[in-house]
């Protein structure tokens, strides 16, 4: 387990050097990560790169950087990424056309077994020989793949049943599961001048206005007065390791 704000502070290695860090994640309706803003900074001045993340390698904790399967060329080369960050289905689909389409591994036929699945071909990627997935509909899967921004969500309020918990300040993801999110950490907006967080699966989300910014869950601010929050985020990860 680890926190969003930690993967946003690795830096982002290719096949032959550094190539920036990530800025933002994005992530669907299930919580799961498909996407990644890298910004490039030095190498790419003034560009983001977005990046799948099935091309991704573990996390490298000791010298806090993850390497991705692609050299600076390939990641040049890549589509471009909107100004405004706000990603159609169609720009979600031309990075998976270049990269490959083996991210969505629910609907890909292929088993552990086999290399990662690729339906679309580009010159710069090298192909891999899997079987056909013949139940692939490309703008079906991205039209039902709404994608949210991590960085967006931060601060969005978070209410209980019977009133306003506090808002989100993190997010837990599971590297061991793609990433996927699977907590939220609140700030009891109660109390700003001392440190008191809650966490709360994704499973007791009920509901999320994204328009509006909030988010219910499945509690109670009355329940909660019998809870000890945690004070240190470290305190969090430790409790869930």
């Amino acid at each position: 387990m680890l926190y969003s704000s930690n993967i946003k502070e690795m830096n982002i290695r290719a096949t032959d050097g550094d190539i920036g860090k990530i800025k933002d994640i994005y992530f669907n309706d299930n919580w799961n990560v498909r996407f990644t803003v890298v910004d490039t900074r030095k190498w790419l001045p003034g560009r983001k790169v977005l990046l799948p993340l099935h091309i991704f390698h573990p996390i490298n904790y000791e010298s806090e950087y993850v390497e991705v399967d692609y050299d600076k060329d390939q990641i040049r080369n890549s589509p471009p990424v909107p100004e405004d960050e706000h990603f159609t289905p169609d720009d979600q689909g031309n990075v998976l056309d270049y990269f490959g389409w083996n991210m969505y591994k629910d609907n890909a036929v292929s088993t552990g077994g086999h290399s990662p699945l690729v339906t679309f071909d580009h010159p710069d990627v090298e192909q891999k020989n899997v079987p056909e997935e013949p139940h692939l509909n490309r703008n079906e899967l991205l039209s039902n793949d709404t994608l949210r921004s991590e960085e967006e969500t931060l601060d969005f309020k978070v209410h209980a049943k019977d009133g306003k918990i506090g808002n989100i300040v993190d997010f837990i993801c599971d590297e061991n599961n793609n990433w996927k999110i699977t907590y939220i950490v609140v700030q009891n907006s109660e109390n700003m001048t001392e440190n008191e967080f809650y966490i709360y699966r994704t499973e007791q989300i009920q509901t999320v206005d994204w328009f509006e910014r909030d988010l219910y869950i499945n509690d109670s601010v009355k329940g909660l007065k019998g809870t000890t929050p945690f004070t240190d985020k470290n305190q969090i990860l430790s409790k869930l390791s």
